[in-house]
């Protein structure tokens, strides 16, 4: 009986295993079609980590599926949707137009003396008024034009336009012309300013209405050459403009009032309240620049400000500069990447403050007031400026990136990728030959440290170039290239004054970055 009993429970217990197992892969079917159905309604989460595309093809994307093992997975997908159809054809009309747009910018301003023979003015970007108003020749010229701007012993028409022989005679005659010395030579010109300012040919007139309501405040950081620094003001001066002299905390007393006496005879040049004593690398270079901006805000009516260095000189004319920055309209031009970053000079700072990316770029910079009030009045500004002080090379770091993080609201900023390159976000603010990447051309002059210090050859590249300066000059290496860009420019000035010469500025207008601010 016991044992009948026990095989009794024993198939009990059997049995209720068995139900118990049926029933739970019923559940499970029942939850698993559920799911399945589910699935069906809504398609798997994918985080897709890299997609390529060959054209024809098969769009193939990496990446993981949520909430599945951390595992790299791929689809492959043969029959794309029409929308991603439209945004990869879109994607490549874009590339297409941008390769057109980079090769038609290289046929326009690249080197071609030949080509420049042809040019007015040696450049794509001017052409000979329809209705030529020039006076009668019994016409007076204001005073400013009356000179004649030619440089002696050459003909700079003829450099730039290549002429070979020229240029031989040129590099000869350069070879001869032997070192100045400027010590006294301002002090004694400048003991009465008004005959300096005639003798030397000083615009001081604002030459037509538009100008004279659009003021530019420039930055100019020298340390040595009064005379050059003298050749770059001469060039750029407008009463209606303001500038601010830095003149290094190391240079020479003697040459220091070289350039004090100078900067005197003008009541809209003056120098800066503070001098610091430079260093590349250091926190300096970026110091000097805003002891500057913060003395220019003072001056209500300007509107843009640029710096400069005393090695450098205009491309464009004031004229120029005011028409192509109210194009801008408030958009700033400053060189920015991340790709080609030295990003090790950032890594013993720490993490940025207010999620600031940081960016790699020029000191170099075109930016409007609004920017400027920026980096010496805001909170966030300041804080960040004591961050670069942890990094090295800060002034390479500082204007890029507050000009690129557009989360700070600052007005002006940009919007989109910070890369610079030749077609939708070129660097016109200066125009440099690092000899490298984006700006790789070829140097005629010679390098030191990577830049080129141009000379004479260089000149029918230089008479082409978009941008608004160039840098950088040495006054007495090859010193036609600089006396002939300085004939250049006053010949620009004054034919576009008497109307012989028109500026165009469809260039400018199709500017894609400047569409692309905050």
């Amino acid at each position: 009986m016991r044992g009948s009993t026990k095989q009794l429970r024993t198939k009990f217990v059997v049995c209720v295993v068995l139900v118990s197992t049926v029933l739970a892969i019923h559940i499970w079917k029942s939850n698993d079609a559920a799911s399945s159905e589910k699935a069906r309604q809504e398609p798997y989460r994918f985080i897709a980590r890299n997609l390529k595309y060959v054209k024809n093809g098969t769009l193939t994307i990496y990446g993981n599926f949520k909430d599945r093992e951390n595992l790299d997975n791929m689809l492959e997908i043969n029959n794309i949707s029409m929308i991603i159809k439209e945004i990869i054809k879109d994607y490549e009309e874009r590339k297409a137009a941008q390769k057109a747009k980079w090769r038609t910018h290289r046929e326009q301003f690249s080197v071609s003396a030949d080509v420049n023979k042809t040019l007015v003015s040696y450049s794509p970007l001017y052409k000979i008024p329809e209705i030529n108003s020039t006076p009668s020749q019994n016409a007076i010229l204001p005073k400013y034009f009356a000179s004649d701007p030619s440089t002696r012993n050459v003909n700079c028409q003829l450099l730039f336009q290549g002429d070979t022989n020229e240029v031989e005679k040129a590099l000869r005659l350069s070879k001869s012309l032997s070192l100045k010395t400027t010590e006294k030579m301002f002090i004694n010109q400048t003991k009465d300013c008004k005959k300096f300012i005639s003798n030397r040919g000083y615009i001081m007139d604002s030459l037509n209405e538009e100008e004279k309501n659009f003021s530019i405040a420039y930055s100019m950081m020298v340390y040595k050459n009064p005379e050059q620094f003298e050749i770059l003001l001469r060039a750029i001066y407008r009463p209606q403009n303001i500038y601010c002299i830095h003149v290094d905390k190391k240079t020479p007393q003697s040459v220091y009032n070289e350039f004090a006496s100078i900067i005197r005879c003008f009541p809209n040049v003056f120098l800066a309240s503070k001098r610091i004593a430079v260093y590349w690398g250091y926190g300096s270079v970026l110091t000097q620049e805003l002891v500057c901006m913060a003395d220019l805000l003072k001056y209500k009516k300007w509107r843009y400000f640029i710096n400069l260095t005393g090695q450098e000189f205009p491309l464009r004319t004031n004229y120029e500069m005011v028409k192509i920055l109210q194009i801008y309209n408030g958009a700033n031009d400053l060189e920015s990447t991340i790709r080609r970053a030295n990003k090790l000079r950032w890594s013993a700072a720490g993490p940025p403050p207010h999620q600031i990316r940081p960016v790699k770029g020029s000191v170099h910079i075109t930016v409007n007031r609004k920017f400027v009030d920026y980096v010496i009045n805001n909170p966030i500004a300041k804080d960040f400026l004591n961050w670069t002080q942890r990094v090295a090379v800060p002034d390479e770091t500082f204007f890029a990136s507050m000009n690129h993080n557009p989360h700070l609201g600052i007005p002006g900023t940009y919007k989109g990728e910070p890369e610079t390159d030749r077609s939708e976000k070129p660097f016109l603010t200066r125009f440099k030959n690092w000899g490298t990447g984006v700006f790789n051309w070829p140097c005629n002059g010679r390098r030191v440290r990577q830049i080129c210090i141009f000379g004479i050859r260089d000149l029918s590249l230089l008479a082409r170039r978009p941008e608004f300066f160039a840098n950088k000059f040495y006054l007495y290496y090859q010193t036609y290239a600089l006396q002939c860009m300085a004939e250049l420019h006053f010949n620009r000035t004054r034919d576009e004054y008497l109307q012989r010469l028109q500026f165009q500025t469809e260039y400018y207008e199709n500017l894609e970055f400047i569409k692309h601010v905050v």
